[in-house]
């Protein structure tokens, strides 16, 4: 008989470590705790993986860490568990060949997210959308997406924030990101560049220009397009 999993809302997680739910939202931004299930806007978590991320991330803390560092220890720990009970790696399974490539849309202006998703989804990608730094972060750990579009002034965390932080996490660090920005003053690309993004772009911009650089990247990180 297959074990039961108790599943946890984040009120019961943010109890559980003593934090406030704001806290454990940026725990899970940085994919320190990640979410098991959801249930219409609800995320759930695994009460056996909360624990015993709990005690680990207390004497973590201990030490001085910041959250990207505790999340790269925790991801190291994980690692070695995984190894523990599984001796030799299984075969992975072959890629999909007929698989839609998945693009983050990230952009607090709808109508730019509307053109940008419905260009992207006549041309075979598959599209998830955030609205704001924060849901960024938390989509991109949920969704697994192959690339990110990512707006630089974006409320809550802005999209250098966003891109430090991906590119900071080894679970997200491989994922390529195309800034988007209205700023055209050579400073703010070159930052945006030093904080880990893969290439970017100005508004206005062709979106077949823009289908383009997509293409260009994901050949250079060994997707099909």
């Amino acid at each position: 008989m297959s074990e039961i999993v108790q599943l946890i809302d984040i009120k019961e997680v943010a109890d559980t470590f003593g934090k406030s739910i704001e806290s454990i939202r940026k725990y899970k931004n940085f994919g320190i705790i990640r979410v098991s299930d959801k249930r219409g806007n609800k995320d759930l978590f695994n009460r056996e993986e909360i624990l015993k991320i709990r005690d680990r991330l207390r004497s973590l803390r201990l030490q001085g860490l910041s959250l990207s560092q505790i999340a790269d220890q925790l991801a190291a720990i994980q690692e070695e568990d995984i190894s523990m009970i599984v001796p030799t790696q299984a075969p992975q399974p072959a890629p999909d060949p007929n698989r839609r490539l998945k693009v983050l849309v990230v952009d607090d202006e709808t109508d730019v997210r509307d053109s940008i998703d419905g260009f992207l989804q006549d041309n075979n990608y598959a599209v998830c959308e955030a609205g704001d730094g924060e849901e960024a972060l938390a989509k991109t750990f949920t969704e697994k997406p192959d690339l990110i579009l990512l707006d630089l002034r974006l409320p809550k965390v802005d999209g250098y924030q966003v891109c430090q932080t991906l590119k900071g996490n080894p679970i997200t660090s491989s994922i390529p990101i195309i800034m988007i920005t209205a700023l055209n003053a050579t400073p703010q690309k070159v930052k945006g560049i030093e904080y880990g993004a893969d290439d970017y772009i100005s508004k206005p911009f062709d979106l077949d220009e823009l289908l383009a650089r997509i293409k260009m990247i994901m050949r250079r990180v060994g997707a099909a397009t």
